[in-house]
């Protein structure tokens, strides 16, 4: 089965549906739950998996599992996901869906790393400056990893810009490298 085709169209098949209720950004924040809850809860795919859970159960389990109460467009996906018993491409779904909103709205996605949590002020003066470089808007995923030292390292889509201090002494330390083999 090939699970990027099927994915592609049915995420395609929602965003044409709730784009056209004006649920779109309502389906994309849920569908980045269901996403972040199917991979971290393995019992949410044991469920779905299980052919002796009604249709009806799984559904509820679902939706119990993205916030409960959801947008009718995502209501009928699900039905019609249920009814051709396609459970097993449930995230691959909500990814393509992700995937393709990011893409319709020119949204990047990006991972900001710094070594200690940065306040939600200094976050979007950050993503703002970002964002005003780059000519699109811009979704970042704050993580923290000490292990940098300071500084901070920003990913966006292929790019990837080291400011962080771990970075540069790497970059130091090669540096030495190099000169050394050079004069040996």
């Amino acid at each position: 089965m090939n699970t990027g085709l099927i994915s592609t169209r049915y995420a395609t098949a929602l965003l044409d549906y709730a784009s056209a209720l004006g649920q779109e950004k309502e389906v994309f924040g849920r569908m980045k739950t269901l996403s972040e809850v199917y991979l971290q809860v393995p019992q949410l795919r044991i469920a779905l998996a299980n052919s002796a859970i009604s249709r009806k159960d799984k559904k509820q389990i679902l939706f119990t599992s993205i916030g409960g109460n959801v947008p009718s467009s995502l209501d009928k996906m699900a039905d019609i996901i249920l009814e051709n018993e396609r459970e097993e491409v449930v995230l691959f779904i909500a990814l393509r869906y992700i995937e393709l909103y990011r893409y319709k709205f020119n949204i990047q996605y990006g991972k900001l790393i710094t070594a200690v949590p940065v306040n939600k002020e200094n976050e979007e003066k950050f993503i703002s400056r970002i964002s005003s470089i780059v000519g699109e808007k811009l979704e970042i995923e704050p993580i923290v990893d000490p292990d940098i030292i300071g500084g901070f390292i920003l990913y966006l889509n292929d790019l990837r810009w080291d400011a962080s201090i771990s970075g540069e002494l790497t970059r130091i330390k090669s540096k030495i490298k190099k000169q050394d083999a050079e004069n040996a």
